[in-house]
This record gives structure tokens, sequence and C-alpha cells, in this order.
């Protein structure tokens, strides 16, 4: 059999630490934790955040809340242990072409901690939700994530939504609504 060889992932370690999923990576200071204590009790702290979001373009203060709302989301409730409310934000942009709306997912990209970003035309089902691929050495099958998955606790950003194909489209309802992605293939 011609080709590349395939080898084999080996890990060795002495100690595996699990760190906190929710933060993003981030760590912050005490003189964080004092600046953000100092910014809770400004009164026009909302207005400020506001105008923070893409100040390179120009109003759009309506867009602009929304996307700090979906930035800094809302608060998850569990009723009970029975029934779960998502605490996250979804937002759809609609406009003109040149009204600045990519620059926005943009600037989402760059500030986020955790942004995955993806465009209508090339995302399928598959790539925004899960792949699943057989593995060569051990003939197993693997579940690979796609954009969703890999922006958990974090942003998806899809750019041209309206050339999405109408069954990838749907693909991201549950996402949306229930926070999961259900896999039916290869036995999974």
């Amino acid at each position: 059999r011609q080709g590349f060889p395939v080898f084999s992932t080996v890990i060795e370690a002495n100690h595996v630490q699990k760190r906190d999923v929710g933060s993003g990576g981030l760590s912050l200071t005490e003189e964080d934790r004092a600046a953000i204590n100092r910014l809770s009790k400004d009164p026009r702290i909302g207005e400020r955040i506001i105008k923070s979001i893409a100040p390179s373009i120009y109003g759009h203060e309506h867009i602009k809340t929304a996307v700090a709302m979906a930035l800094f989301g809302g608060s998850e409730k569990d009723v009970n242990g029975k029934h779960r409310i998502r605490g996250d934000i979804n937002v759809l942009l609609l406009g003109d072409p040149g009204t600045a709306k990519s620059q926005m997912l943009k600037y989402v990209e760059a500030t986020a901690p955790r942004a995955v970003f993806t465009t209508g035309k090339g995302a399928s089902a598959v790539g925004l939700t899960a792949a699943v691929q057989k593995d060569p050495v051990t003939g197993e099958f693997t579940l690979e994530g796609g954009a969703l998955v890999l922006a958990d606790r974090g942003v998806c950003l899809i750019d041209e939504f309206d050339k999405m194909n109408d069954q990838d489209r749907t693909s991201i309802h549950e996402a949306m609504e229930q926070q999961t992605i259900s896999i039916t293939k290869a036995g999974l």
C-alpha cells in the first residue's frame, strides 16, 4: 500500500490537571478585579460598554446593544432540577449590503475570549455540528466537533447565513434551542 505512513498519537504525562472550562483560559488579577468593581458602580456602564463595541463603526446603537447582550449572555436557570432555561442570547443581523454586518462579526471574533467564525457559503451541517470519522489505525469511529461544538460557552459567528442550504440551516436549530447536538451516525 503506497502513501504516507499513519502514526498513532501517544501522550505521556506525569500529572494532568483539569482547568476551568467556563473562564475560556482567562485569569484575572486583583488589579483587574478592583477595576471591574469600580466600573460596576458606574451608573452609565451600559452606555460605555455599548460605545466600546466596534468603535470604528459609526451608529448602529441597537445592533451594538444586541451584540453586547450576546457577549455577556443571560443567566441560566435550573427550575427544581427538572427544567433548564438557557442563558445564551442568539442574535440575527439583517441589513442591506455595506452596512458593516461582517465587520461587526469580525470585531466580536477578535474581542470574545472564545469565538468561532465561519461563513454560510462553505458551512455544512457536518461542519457546524459534528463529523464522524473512522480512525485509520484502530478502525473505531471518532467524533470531531464542528463550529458550534468548538464555540461551546463562547460565540459562534456565521456570516452570509442566507447563502446556507436549508437542510444545513435547520441542523443548528437544536443547538440554538436546547444547547445540545444529537448525533445519529455510525452507531454513536
